[in-house]
This record gives C-alpha cells, sequence and structure tokens, in this order.
C-alpha cells in the first residue's frame, strides 16, 4: 500500500475540496473553485499591465512571463478537474506540468532577470522546429516552402537581437528545482509523474487497476491543486509588492 506524503485534514475529494493542506513548510487554503477565480483575478490585473506596456511601447519581461504562465496554469487546473473521470495519464501530465509551471513562476521571482532567458526561449524553440521542418525537405521541396521558413528563421533572430534578448535552451525541471529549494519534492513526485507520461514499464505491464487507482488519482489532483495555489499566492505577493513600492 502506498503512503501517501500528505499530512492533510478535512479533504473531501469528491468535490475536490482541500480546507486545509499542509506540504512541507508550506501551507495552501481554498478550494479548486477558489483557486480558479483566485487565477482569473491575478490574469485580469496581469492583462492590464500588459496592456499598459504595450500602450507605452515598455518591455516588462516579469509581467510578461508571469501572465503567460498563469494563464497556462488556470488551463492546466481546469483540465486537471476535468479529467478526474478520464484516463490517469492525463490527470499525470497535468499535474506535472502544475509543477513544472510552480518552479518556474519561483525561479523567475527570485532572479527578475531570468524572465528575459524566458521569453527568448521561445525564440530558441521556435527556431529548434523550424530547423526540423528544414532537415525533412526533400529536394523536391518547393524552394518557396524553404525560403519561408528560412525568412521565418532570419525574422526571428532579429527581432530577437532588436530587443537584446538572449536565445535560451530551455530550463530542465531538475536544473529549476534545484535553484529554488525544490530538490525534495522534486524526487518525490517528478519520478512518479514519469511513469504514466512514457510508455513504461510500470504503464505497459501493469493491471489496470495496478496504475489507475484512487490513491494514484488523488495524489495528481491534490498536487495540480496544490501548485497552481502556490503559482497565485506567489504572483499575487509580487503583484501586492508592486503596489506597495
Amino acid at each position: 500500500m502506498l503512503k501517501v506524503p500528505y499530512n492533510s485534514r478535512n479533504i473531501l475529494l469528491g468535490d475536490s475540496l482541500i480546507r486545509f493542506m499542509k506540504f512541507g513548510d508550506k501551507e495552501i487554503y481554498g478550494s479548486t473553485e477558489g483557486i480558479k477565480a483566485n487565477l482569473r483575478e491575478v490574469i485580469l490585473q496581469l492583462n492590464d499591465k500588459v496592456s499598459h506596456l504595450h500602450e507605452n511601447e515598455e518591455l516588462d519581461f516579469v509581467i510578461i512571463s508571469l501572465r503567460s504562465l498563469t494563464n497556462y496554469t488556470s488551463i492546466l487546473l481546469e483540465r486537471l478537474t476535468l479529467y478526474q473521470q478520464s484516463p490517469i495519464e492525463f490527470c499525470a501530465i497535468s499535474a506535472r506540468n502544475l509543477f513544472e509551471c510552480y518552479l518556474l513562476v519561483a525561479f523567475i521571482l527570485s532572479d527578475p532577470s531570468k524572465a528575459k532567458e524566458f521569453v527568448g526561449q521561445k525564440a530558441s524553440e521556435e527556431l529548434e522546429i523550424n530547423e526540423g521542418f528544414l532537415s525533412l525537405t526533400e529536394p523536391s521541396t518547393p524552394e518557396a516552402v524553404i525560403k519561408s521558413i528560412q525568412d521565418r528563421m532570419t525574422y526571428i533572430k532579429e527581432l530577437m537581437n532588436k530587443h537584446e534578448v538572449p536565445i535560451e535552451k530551455h530550463w530542465t525541471v531538475s536544473y529549476l528545482a534545484k535553484q529554488t529549494n525544490n530538490k525534495v519534492e522534486y524526487e518525490s513526485f517528478f519520478k512518479l509523474y514519469s511513469k504514466y507520461i512514457h510508455p513504461s514499464s510500470w504503464i505497459v505491464n501493469s493491471l489496470a487497476n495496478e496504475y489507475d487507482n484512487p490513491v494514484f488519482r488523488n495524489i495528481f489532483v491534490l498536487q495540480g491543486q496544490h501548485y497552481a495555489s502556490c503559482i497565485q499566492k506567489l504572483v499575487s505577493n509580487y503583484l501586492r509588492d508592486q503596489i506597495i513600492a
């Protein structure tokens, strides 16, 4: 029997309601719907800030990054709650990605200069995608198709140079966990997530009720809710501190 490493009270999983949960040294209050509502409020604040950036032609990479990460967190949390009756792999990948979003938010807020790198990673990843497309071309591929891909790659590089945004490779989850003092959580749960997002022997050779059961589902749901709430709190605190400053 798996011992779930939670010290929790009054958890009604049927309604995904967390009255109180203690995870390590972090305390999370609220329900799933409460977290969603708080995330929506944070996203509205970030959208407003980004709209003013556009008006003034300014670039605040922290705000831009936080808006994208918070918006994606909201999407992932919604998926997680919808996936409770779906294959457990869907729950696992949503919970896993919520964990990575939390690490990204924590890392960027610990060192705001990293936000510029994070934005630059989009360019790097699109360049990699286009390089992959070019590697698949054949002698019969129309020149116009090849040129359109090459032109896009040139445009990306010129745009990043203009704004002095570095074209960076993505940060690994293990690196983020180490930089944000989440190594224990990474080692405890990331190995579990990985078993569900790959055709691991655990998935392939297990009976359905061995790998897909209420214990593992509850872990993913609790983990996802926990990290979504952490993200909401981190970003809310950052916005509050900005107003005070």
